[in-house]
């Protein structure tokens, strides 16, 4: 996370919180000291902007402000940024305090390798402190506290803009990290669905080779059969059956020769009408209020996709049964509906024991939800 960002947000308010400054100039120092950035805060047509600044120039100057440790000092304009002229320990005079009229900021980035620079120009009387009728010098002690008050002013806004970039930092984190499961979902859900078409097609290509065994021929599928094959939906001797049709439907319209290879395409496979299981909308028992009904159907519906999803031999996740089911759900929502009725289900499983078989042994949602019953029941015992 880059640091530096705060002392530019800083640097923009320095117009609100000194009025009527000439100009202030920021310079950003990493690798101790070899990498300097100067950014330039200057009013213009009666309103700030900010430009960039080359700060090469003045790399030893910022290096002794470093080393010194001062946290704030006053400069004569002709001392900085540009023509640097070494600073002669004099006694100060009334003139010095009048040259006198740039204030510097340090501050360490902190305990990295990395400090801010200010240098604040201001009037050479007190009419930045709204007391523009005295043309007085500031004295040195007038330039103590003015140095001290404004640079622990600075600071607070500094921190303040410094936690602001920390709390986003962390939300920026946390979005990428959501970011990164939301794929790593995405794509382990798109090889769950590889692999069930490949279970698919194995299973197809299964059947055709028992079916040619039995008859004495060759057949193959074609990519375009293999395509449509894909977009098969039902119990697997139904898909036995689709075969043998396809099949039949072949070597009708082309009579081939006892040792010529058939050749399926799309064209000749034919999926059966699939009727849907219906789903026991009237068969919840006598007596049940309707949420428990309602419970019930849910039971139900899950039963009915894992079912279906066995059969073809495809892994029991709640995404794939939610995706079986007649009006798909999300995985999410299976969650929420298994909490939503957990009370129900438990008691309905031990009403209806010999009921849903598969999602009570072999869906784990609802495999968690009867474990976490039995630990709480064996707590409490």
């Amino acid at each position: 996370m880059s640091h530096f960002h705060s002392g530019y947000r800083t640097l923009e308010q320095f117009s609100s919180l000194i009025p009527g400054i000439d100009k202030v100039i920021c310079i950003q120092v990493s690798q101790g000291g070899i990498k300097l950035n100067g950014s330039l805060l200057e009013k213009g047509n009666d309103e700030y902007s900010i430009k960039t600044i080359g700060v090469e120039s003045v790399m030893d100057f910022v290096r002794s402000i470093i080393s010194s440790g001062i946290p704030y000092q006053w400069y004569a304009k002709e001392e900085i940024p540009f023509k640097i002229i070494s600073k002669q320990k004099v006694q100060l005079t009334i003139f010095n305090e009048l040259k006198n009229s740039v204030l510097s900021l340090l501050y360490k980035i902190d305990d990295e390798d990395k400090h801010l620079l200010y240098f604040i120009y201001f009037n050479e009387n007190l009419s930045n402190f709204l007391l523009e009728k005295i043309n007085e010098p500031f004295s040195s002690q007038h330039k103590t506290i003015a140095g001290f008050l404004i640079h622990h002013s600075v600071r607070t806004v500094l921190g303040i803009y410094r936690s602001q970039e920390m709390v986003s930092f962390e939300v920026k984190s946390r979005i990428e990290e959501l970011i990164k499961e939301r794929d790593a979902l995405r794509d382990h859900e798109h090889h769950l669905r590889s692999k069930e078409k490949v279970n698919l097609l194995t299973i197809a290509q299964h059947y055709l080779d028992t079916i040619c065994r039995s008859r004495h021929f060759h057949a193959v599928l074609s990519d375009s059969a293999k395509s449509k094959l894909l977009t098969f939906k039902g119990n697997l001797f139904l898909l036995e059956k689709t075969i043998q049709d396809a099949i039949d439907f072949a070597t009708t319209l082309s009579p081939a020769a006892p040792d010529a290879v058939i050749m399926l395409a799309d064209y000749h496979i034919h999926f059966p009408e699939i009727v849907q299981q219906e789903l026991p909308q009237q068969v919840v028992a006598e007596g049940l209020s309707e949420r428990y009904q309602k419970t019930h159907l849910l039971l139900d519906r899950l039963e009915h996709a894992a079912n279906g999803l066995k059969e073809r031999r495809v892994q029991l996740t709640s995404a794939n049964v939610g995706r079986e089911c007649q009006t798909p759900i999300s995985a999410p929502a299976i969650t929420d509906a298994l909490k939503k009725h957990k009370k129900r289900i438990l008691d309905l499983f031990e009403r209806y024991p010999d009921k849903w078989m598969i999602i009570r042994h072999e869906f784990r949602p609802v495999q968690n939800l009867l474990n976490m019953a039995n630990t709480n029941e064996a707590l409490t015992a």
